[in-house]
């Protein structure tokens, strides 16, 4: 006899007015009306399994599958709950490449699957219930870290968040991929009059009746290396100048995602037999306005940078993880593009490689007694004048307003070595926004940034995908070159210093100081050396 599920009156009602669980219990057995129970299996590929053009390369337990929690959609777009259950979702623990069979409802459709979800991403899957849709259980989930979306406790536990990846098969560049839902409707294997439940098991494992389901992650990863390992492998300009390389650390880090993205299918083509044959393009919550970004700031007493949690100053080689940040053609600006700060020490042509160095209007001033000598002069003019005078100024406030700190020099003119050495981050104490000011290099520090690019083979200004970092992109960043000074202060967005972008800038209208190499992988991966 044919199975059918029987619908109490009570649940029958909570299913239709959509009421939502409480107290842990779900709002109704089995909201798939008078629906045949029926099995399917799933067989699993991750983005790790296959190669692309650009380069594809697996990460050590990146694509570790854990935990597997499945949802079934019937035609009208609508939940099916899990037959002779209060259940909205499939749970599968330790789960496989290819789990066991699933019981799901005979009405059952299409399919969606996500792995590894994070505390966030398991609040969503608890409130589905018979009239969820796609589209309310795909909602941004906002003021979140990347340990949302990535676990990198070794041993890994949880595993990183992978999600269907969508159906690019007939799409063209500039096509969207809006729905990831997989078509389910020929690989269920239905109990019937004929057919018991553990012949209908046993036949959706076959390998011919498993759905195929590919999965990508959503974090994206950034690596970060000096060319050939060494600053000496580093082309610096003009010739004679130095750099050391300190450190690096990635700013205007988005914490907000959807599960499921949009996404635009680009030109760029995978030649290499990747499970993607073009490269794609996201669309984050935050895709025109930016409000989920979270960047550094200056602290008021050190004036050093305050770096985005957990992130902090990175030796090279090295690599982190990131929620994607995407944005539209005409907003890629300078303020709203994830981007990587770079720390060294550099030195003009000539100088000694030691102390501090400073320079205005273009010209380099190896030490303060070369500075003061240059303001003595009459013929310095009064801009620079003016510029050491607000510079004391600067010096001599931070002196009244911090414990400890004592002046010797009663005007720039009797400032003291170790007056300065008092100062702690002495390009960014005495930075005034956009006003010209006396460019401190003190101990040589000198910052850079450079904004990631996605598409690496447009040539053209503010190109749709050009600019940001996309889920299950892995891009390579190779120093290769250092094209200038850089700047004394930590190039903060929101409150940039002479010469520095504005927030809203277009990002190709901007002069930068790095030449780095770009490389996007399975993971894709996108190689680049960048100069700076």
């Amino acid at each position: 006899m044919k199975i059918k599920m029987i619908l109490v009156s009570m649940f029958a009602i909570a299913a239709l007015t959509g009421c939502s669980e409480k107290d842990g219990e779900h709002d109704g057995q089995f909201g798939a009306g008078d629906a045949d129970m029926a099995f399917v299996s799933i067989k699993i590929e991750t983005e790790s399994t296959t190669a692309r053009s650009s380069g594809e390369g697996a990460g050590a337990n990146e694509s570790d599958l854990k935990t597997l929690y499945v949802v079934v959609f019937n035609d009208a777009g609508n939940v099916v709950g899990v037959p002779g259950t209060t259940e909205y979702f499939i749970k599968i623990q330790n789960a496989s490449s290819k789990p066991d069979a699933i019981k799901i409802s005979g009405a059952a459709t299409k399919l969606l699957m996500i792995a590894n979800p994070g505390s966030e991403l398991v609040k969503i899957f608890d409130d589905i219930n018979a009239q969820t849709t796609f589209p309310t259980l795909n909602v941004a989930i906002k003021s979140v870290s990347k340990g949302e979306i990535t676990d990198e406790v070794v041993p890994i536990t949880r595993g990183f968040t992978m999600i269907n990846s969508g159906d690019e098969s007939g799409k063209n560049a500039g096509d969207k991929i809006s729905d990831p839902l997989i078509p389910i409707g020929d690989k269920i294997q239905k109990v019937t009059e004929d057919v018991d439940e553990t012949a209908a098991k046993k036949a959706a494992e076959l390998d011919d009746n498993r759905v195929t389901i590919k999965i990508e992650r959503l974090a994206s990863k950034i690596e970060f290396k000096i060319k050939g390992d060494d600053d000496a492998n580093i082309s610096v300009l003009p010739a004679g100048a130095t750099f050391s390389f300190v450190g690096w650390v990635p700013d205007a880090v988005n914490s907000t995602f959807y599960p499921f993205a949009e996404k635009t299918l680009l030109s760029v083509t995978h030649t290499s037999g990747g499970s993607y044959t073009k490269s794609f393009y996201t669309q984050d919550p935050n895709f025109t306005d930016g409000v989920g970004l979270t960047k550094a700031t200056i602290n008021s007493v050190t004036y050093e940078p305050v770096l985005t949690a957990p992130y902090t100053w990175m030796t090279a080689p090295n690599k982190i993880y990131c929620i994607e940040n995407t944005m539209s053609a005409v907003k890629q600006e300078f303020g709203n593009a994830t981007r990587l700060v770079i720390k060294g020490t550099y030195y003009p042509p000539g100088h000694s490689k030691q102390g501090d160095w400073f320079s205005f209007a273009g010209k380099n001033h190896a030490n303060l007694t070369a500075l003061q000598t240059a303001y003595n002069d009459a013929s310095a003019g009064p801009n620079l004048k003016d510029a050491c005078d607000r510079m004391f100024g600067k010096i001599k406030a931070y002196a009244n307003t911090h414990s400890g700190v004592t002046l010797v020099g009663t005007t720039f003119a009797t400032l003291k070595e170790t007056d300065l050495a008092q100062i702690p981050n002495g390009g960014e104490v005495i930075k005034e926004g956009k006003t010209p000011v006396i460019r401190w290099y003190q101990g040589g520090r000198a910052y850079y940034y450079y904004e990631i690019r996605h598409d690496n083979e447009t040539t053209k200004d503010m190109d749709f995908g050009k600019y940001g970092v996309v889920r299950n992109n892995w891009y390579k960043l190779t120093l290769g070159s250092v094209n200038g000074a850089g700047t004394p202060w930590y190039p903060d967005i929101d409150n940039p210093g002479p010469g520095d972008p504005d927030p809203t800038d277009p990002i190709d209208g901007t002069t930068g100081y790095l030449g780095v190499t770009v490389s996007v992988s399975q993971w894709i991966i996108w190689e680049n050396e960048i100069g700076i």
